[in-house]
């Protein structure tokens, strides 16, 4: 009796082990072919942290966060020139995260990259929302860093964040979502995942009356609290916003607008450390340059692109002497 207990107990423990083993074998002979090990709530995110993993190189400037406004609307070439080079400057931004998250990324950030001058936060509506009751913090830091960072083996995190069904499904469509200019999980070489629609492609605005919570502007204001307190230039940029929601929602609209006017009269306060760029009205995005109410389309973003950077070029902020300043940062 107690040998056939022994073997259903086999039996039971045989597949759930011999998953665990497949797994193991992809993430070390295949890792192409896996997705990134689930450290974070967010597989965009995760993604990120294997882009950082896999890049060593960086040394960024300027520094990009924020959601999918941030992470979807960037176009690095543009910052090139203020940020030394390509490695100057990195979209750290990724899909799905609200102020307060984005706050609790930026840190992170900073523990690791101790020479930016520049932080870049893009925002908009969708980020507004569920800062009170969602959590701050989305993934174990400690870990987030042995993995990106600092070179752990990747097969740790894959056995400690076993998650069957999530790499099974992401594994099976990944390159189609890497997929450039088209799949949600495409990074380009600065870490942004712009999006282009094939001709005659029109998702619609996607986005209606979003539940906001004031919460999440006390977030954006402690944000600029914390880079004055880094000696950190934080860029705020309101993007614009398709004119059919604008004209469908009034109110969602007034209420992004006393929100931009809170972080104005912050910058009033702080005008060395917080510029702020009031976009969200801006006409010379037409409908056709948007793939929904909140994100602009590749070639809109490379003009939207150029014009925060000539915004950021004219500020007094930049060190002139890039290597003593480094010197200061490295040494705090």
């Amino acid at each position: 009796m107690k040998k056939f207990g022994y073997g259903i107990l086999a039996g039971l423990l045989a597949v759930p082990l011999g998953i665990l083993a497949a797994f193991a074998a992809l993430a070390v002979f295949a890792p192409a072919s896996m997705p990134a090990p689930s450290i974070s709530s967010l597989v965009h995110l995760d993604e990120k942290f294997r882009f950082l993993r896999e890049r060593p190189e960086f040394d960024p400037r300027i520094l990009a966060v924020g959601s999918s406004i941030t992470w979807r609307q960037l176009a690095g070439k543009a910052f090139e020139p203020q940020a030394g080079g390509p490695q100057g400057f990195l979209n750290g931004g990724t899909g799905y995260l609200r102020v307060h998250q984005t706050r609790a990324l930026t840190r992170f950030y900073l523990s690791r990259f101790p020479n930016v001058h520049t932080v870049l936060v893009m925002i908009g509506l969708p980020d507004f929302r569920s800062c009170t009751e969602e959590p701050a913090e989305i993934f174990v830091a400690k870990d987030a860093a042995r993995y990106a960072f600092e070179d752990w083996p990747a097969l740790y995190f894959y056995l400690r964040y076993f998650t069957p069904r999530r790499y099974l499904e992401t594994a099976m469509r990944l390159a189609d979502r890497q997929a450039p200019l088209g799949g949600d999980l495409y990074l380009d070489a600065y870490g942004s995942g712009p999006v282009q629609l094939s001709d005659g492609a029109d998702l619609g605005l996607r986005y209606g009356q979003l539940d906001k919570d004031s919460a999440c502007v006390d977030a954006l204001v402690g944000l600029a609290q914390d880079m004055k307190n880094r000696d950190i230039h934080l860029m705020l940029v309101f993007p614009p916003v398709h004119p059919e929601y604008r004209a469908r929602f009034p109110d969602e609209m007034r209420w992004l607008e006393n929100a931009a006017a809170r972080m104005e009269r912050e910058r009033r306060k702080n005008p060395g450390h917080l510029s702020v760029l009031r976009m969200y009205r801006d006409n010379s995005f037409a409908a056709q340059d948007y793939f929904d109410a909140f994100h602009l389309q590749w070639p809109a973003v490379k003009v939207l692109s150029a014009r925060i950077a000539q915004a950021m070029a004219v500020r007094p902020f930049i060190p002139p002497e890039e290597g003593l300043y480094s010197q200061k940062k490295g040494g705090s």
